[in-house]
């Protein structure tokens, strides 16, 4: 199973991401914001200092913690918004 064992955030969008592989690659995250538009909080990403905040999950994911709001019986939920290391893995470029 490939996980992602490090990551380093190179602006503006970009994750540089080590696998168990071994393999290094370079992940513009940038597209996948805008293709999850619709997911409110995850324009939050686009501040820098968020992005920042990026750390590997459990299971080798990109993680950052409390990005997405949904709303159940009039309260706000905060959900982590995550990346998996097979998306990151097939849609990266190698650097």
């Amino acid at each position: 199973m490939i996980r992602i064992t490090d990551i380093k955030v190179t602006p503006p969008y970009n994750l540089i991401c080590r696998f168990n592989s071994g393999d290094i690659k370079q992940l513009d995250v940038l597209p996948i914001i805008k293709q999850h538009k619709h997911l409110i909080g995850v324009e939050k990403l686009l501040n820098e200092e968020v992005f920042k905040k990026v750390r590997i999950g459990e299971f080798g994911e990109i993680v950052w913690d409390k990005i997405v709001i949904t709303e159940h019986n009039g309260e706000q939920i905060c959900w982590d918004y995550d990346i998996s290391p097979e998306y990151a893995f097939q849609h990266a470029t190698d650097n």
